[in-house]
């Protein structure tokens, strides 16, 4: 199914809808800039990259984790062997710092969408100033404590 037709059945409503004084937003995973529209809801479209928080891990130096759209084919096993398409997501956790993140986006991006990309890239740095912040607050904490 094309991803206007998929668009027009599911814009007024889906799982990851959410309706709050008057504005419309999106919890999709794939979606980085939280509004509901065509161009930036990730579930829909063929190559996605999602970058969300992980759960609260302490120790963990980034809690970062990108969340990539693939697609593999495989064949039935029927008579005549037709080639179907399962969709499906996988977890990159950040573990080599920001900057190899940013080039795992551009490159799963490329040039076609280049609006999506610069959305995941400030989604990127803003997660990754707020665990900076947290992290300094739990150092200056365990100081405190100590004295």
């Amino acid at each position: 199914m094309s991803q206007q037709v998929l668009w027009e059945v599911v814009k007024g409503n889906n799982a990851f809808l959410v309706k709050r004084n008057g504005l419309t937003l999106s919890t999709d995973p794939f979606n980085n800039t939280g509004v509901q529209t065509y161009s930036s809801t990730g579930f829909i479209s063929k190559n996605a990259v999602g970058v969300v928080p992980t759960s609260g891990k302490v120790n963990q130096i980034n809690n970062i984790n990108l969340v990539a759209k693939k697609s593999t084919k495989f064949q039935q096993v029927d008579r005549k062997a037709k080639n179907t398409q399962s969709v499906y997501a996988s977890t990159l956790a950040v573990k080599h710092g920001v900057h190899t993140a940013s080039r795992v986006i551009r490159k799963r991006f490329g040039t076609s969408r280049v609006g999506l990309q610069k959305a995941a890239l400030r989604k990127l740095v803003k997660l990754n100033r707020a665990n900076s912040v947290r992290r300094r607050n739990e150092l200056a904490a365990a100081k405190a404590q100590k004295k």
